[in-house]
């Protein structure tokens, strides 16, 4: 009986542990637990996008990346920029009575700015709601190791310290994967640190304080279950740290310490480093955080700053019209490089971070994209800013990545990958395979072996396979897009100029003549003369077929409906004169205005005008603010207004306004958003203002640098003059002593002939071309578009041998036919 007493009361004793302990609460003198329980948390996310900091050391030797949003550090990459290593790091602030605890990144109102302002380094003051405490930072990294910095100045603004508790919240998500991290306390050197691994690659973060944490005041734990928040805030709160597990291992974890302030009980504030430092294993990573806490903190700071100094310094100065928006521009892209492989990310974060990229599923969990990755279109955009800038170091490196590491043995590129050239997503956009040919021409690389290698493999694949795409720049609809064909005509002539260089000059002509036609045909493609909106000619957003006039319904993306093709605009056909494949004044160009203006441009007081992706577009929040979640209302982005900023200059108009609008919709750190928010902005947000989705995008940053410089010189900087001068300058134009006068482009497509015509008939909406060939075969009625000199212009798409063309002209109510006579024309091909 006695033995089953005791084993009853043992059980007992057992349960009721565990129960003591789930519940928080914590026997004086308890000793220290070994494993944390609850794994393996919750489904991890990131942290979300809106960063007002972001910044790294300008050399190659420090590979840590830090980002920040609310007045904290928030997701810190190593050893790459495409790999993320944390969720996010912040402050806990309680009273010593324990009668509240506060989250650094709800309960503080931040204020932030750079440190130097040619410089990534920046200091923040936190101030509590409550009013009771202050938080100061100075966040930079060490030039020479793989650590992070934060210089903290915690400031009773009520008491003493003595009547506060301040924690440190860290939570790591080791190698990009938030569910698999283990983490636990150590002392290394006499050091109190928490070290985040992961098992599989081994890497790993140290964290370690010059300010001493309490004696066994440490513990790892999983998030949602057992981690320092829940302890604190979380559950029955009893505003104590109860929870101290040595260790938590394989999931999703989050670490906390409670620092020891008794040295400092009756002073105001106290100032100490805390230091997050980084490798490729515990040991390691424990070596640089104590490396650098050992080290003199004012020197690494100045070393940091002037390297950033010595980099700005170089950068072009527009005539002292350059800005700090232009210049953290250019640190921010920058910064976005991959050091070892130079590879640039689209933008370092997530999109919706803290509710998207966390699918759980029964097989694991997906959260390792977002920006952080490489796309080519992207990548081309902000490498050409660069240039323009007056660094061509860093596009060098990057194209020589996209060269060696993202295209594929047929030519063309993958759509966006990491930096190990690991692929992501895996549609066809064209663009994405002719912008590295124009970015290879910007920068001279014209040898023999790039030309045989990875241009003419890249143009070979853009003829066989264009001027159709699988996806458009906004990579969701395949078909004939006027922004795509742009780039590949450009990229076409680009490569017949790499190829004339190299003496292929059967390419050459073949890359000239298949370029010559689809510049030609594009607006026949995408060029609808029967749209639903104004007086319904205008280019469409893409095409599926080629025929803008069917009427075909095309699917949008992101829960956008499904919608006829000629209902759908967006901007992408200024990209025709961005590349410099049409004039500014070209008559199709100038017709589309209207449309988009007045279905897809607002004009935000205070701020200026900006333009959505397109109309119906879903890629944003709900209509009520809420994460985007696979369907929302897609808002304005900061991008268009600098396209059309360009298209200004091209006109020979000034881009002063624009660039005034690009400011206005930065945030106070200098910071371009992806989007920012429209005239409809939910309740409690503020139009023009950064949305959730993306702060900065490294596109948008480029984009002001280059509308910055354009402004400044009065011409496209980043145009391929190559391009302009084929399609521009040096096009055959209309005879002014000619009623009728036409130009023509050879291909094995057949042949794209542009009718010019300027008669004795005067309506001012259309003329029709009435047309056919071979005794009036194929007769066809073909729009014409007045151009500014007062010519007609259309063209079309013929046989190209031994033709005879024959045509006439009508307003719908008279004929201009020659007296009669219809004109007749004999077309061969050379």
């Amino acid at each position: 009986m006695k033995r089953i007493y005791w084993f009853a009361s043992a059980i007992i004793v057992i349960l009721l542990t565990t129960f003591i302990l789930e519940s928080k609460v914590f026997f004086l003198g308890a000793k220290i637990q070994k494993e944390a329980f609850g794994h393996p948390g919750t489904c991890p996310t990131w942290s979300p996008s809106t960063l007002t900091f972001l910044g790294t050391a300008q050399n190659p030797t420090s590979k840590v990346w830090f980002t920040g949003f609310d007045g904290i550090i928030s997701q810190i990459f190593y050893p790459s920029a495409d790999k993320a290593a944390t969720v996010d790091w912040q402050f806990l602030v309680g009273d010593s009575a324990k009668t509240w605890v506060d989250e650094e990144k709800q309960d503080t109102i931040s204020q932030v700015s750079l440190n130097n302002t040619r410089s990534l380094s920046w200091k923040m003051t936190n101030t509590a709601k409550n009013g009771k405490y202050q938080i100061d930072k100075t966040i930079f990294t060490d030039p020479n190791r793989n650590t992070l910095i934060q210089q903290v100045t915690f400031t009773a603004l009520s008491g003493t310290l003595d009547n506060f508790n301040l924690y440190t919240l860290y939570h790591p998500a080791i190698d990009n994967n938030g569910k698999a991290t283990t983490g636990y306390s150590t002392t290394y050197k006499n050091i109190q640190m928490l070290i985040a691994k992961n098992p599989t690659s081994n890497q790993a973060s140290a964290l370690a304080s010059s300010l001493g944490f309490k004696k066994g005041m440490m513990s790892s734990g999983f998030v949602g279950r057992s981690d320092g928040w829940q302890d604190l805030k979380g559950g029955e709160v009893d505003n104590t740290m109860n929870w101290t597990y040595q260790k938590a291992t394989n999931g999703n974890i989050a670490q906390m310490a409670m620092f020891d302030l008794s040295p400092y009980a009756n002073q105001k504030s106290v100032t100490f480093n805390l230091v997050l430092g980084f490798g490729n294993s515990d040991k390691n990573a424990e070596s640089e955080a104590a490396g650098t806490l050992k080290d003199n903190f004012s020197t690494m700071l100045s070393g940091y700053n002037t390297q950033w100094n010595s980099y700005t310094n170089h950068l072009n100065t527009f005539g002292g019209t350059a800005d700090t928006q232009y210049y953290v521009a250019a640190m921010v892209l920058k910064a976005a490089t991959d050091k070892a492989s130079g590879a640039m990310v689209a933008g370092l974060g997530n999109p919706w971070g803290n509710s998207n990229y966390s699918i759980c599923t029964p097989s694991g969990i997906e959260m390792s994209g977002g920006y952080h990755l490489i796309w080519p279109r992207d990548l081309y955009k902000f490498a050409s800013a660069l240039i323009v800038a007056g660094d061509t170091a860093t596009p060098k490196k990057a194209l020589d990545w996209l060269l060696t590491t993202l295209q594929q043995p047929d030519g063309h590129f993958l759509q966006n990958a990491f930096a190990d050239g690991t692929p992501y997503w895996n549609g066809i956009q064209m663009d994405e395979t002719a912008f590295p040919i124009i970015l290879t021409w910007k920068l001279g690389r014209t040898d023999a072996d790039t030309y045989i290698k990875h241009i003419k493999p890249a143009a070979d694949y853009i003829v066989k396979n264009g001027p159709v795409t699988g996806q458009e720049r906004w990579e969701e609809n395949a078909g004939y897009s006027p922004g795509t064909i742009a780039a590949e005509i450009a990229g076409l002539v680009c490569a017949a100029d790499i190829a004339k260089v190299n003496g292929d000059t059967t390419s050459e002509k073949r890359y000239l003549a298949t370029a010559d036609y689809w510049q030609g045909m594009v607006e026949n493609w995408t060029f609808t003369t029967s749209g639903s909106i104004g007086n319904g000619k205008y280019f469409e957003r893409i095409d599926d077929n080629g025929n803008p006039n069917d009427g075909h319904i095309l699917h949008i993306g992101n829960g956008g409906g499904d919608r006829d093709e000629r209902s759908i605009v967006d901007s992408s056909f200024l990209e025709l004169v961005r590349h410099g494949v049409k004039a500014a004044n070209n008559p199709y160009i100038l017709a589309s205005l209207p449309a988009i203006d007045s279905t897809i441009k607002q004009t935000i007081p205070g701020k200026g005008e900006g333009w959505f992706r397109y109309n119906h577009d879903g890629y944003g929040e709900t209509s009520t603010g809420a994460d985007y979640t696979g369907a929302g209302i897609g808002r304005l982005w900061p991008i268009f207004t600098g396209e059309r900023g360009h298209f200004a200059i091209a006109r020979g108009n000034k881009a002063d306004s624009y660039l005034a609008t690009m400011r206005a919709f930065a945030n106070p750190s200098y910071m371009i958003s992806e989007q920012v928010w429209d005239l409809n902005a939910p309740s409690g947000y503020t139009p023009g203002t950064p949305t959730k989705s993306m702060t900065p995008l490294s596109w948008s940053m480029g984009e002001y640098i280059t509308l910055l410089a354009s402004n400044y010189t009065h011409k496209v900087m980043d145009m391929p003059e190559i391009v302009y001068q084929r399609y521009v300058v040096n096009s055959s134009k209309p005879h002014q002593g000619k009623t009728v006068d036409y130009q023509e482009a050879d291909s094995k497509q057949g042949l794209a002939l542009t009718i010019y015509y300027k008669g004795l008939l005067t309506n001012s909406e259309q003329v029709k071309l009435h047309w056919g060939y071979n005794n009036w075969q194929q007769v066809t009625d073909s729009l014409m578009i007045q151009r500014e000199d007062g010519f007609w212009e259309t063209t079309l798409s013929v046989p190209p041998v031994g033709t005879t063309l024959n045509f006439a002209f009508t307003d719908g109510n008279n004929w201009d036919n020659n007296g009669g006579n219809n004109w007749n024309e004999t077309i061969s091909n050379s």
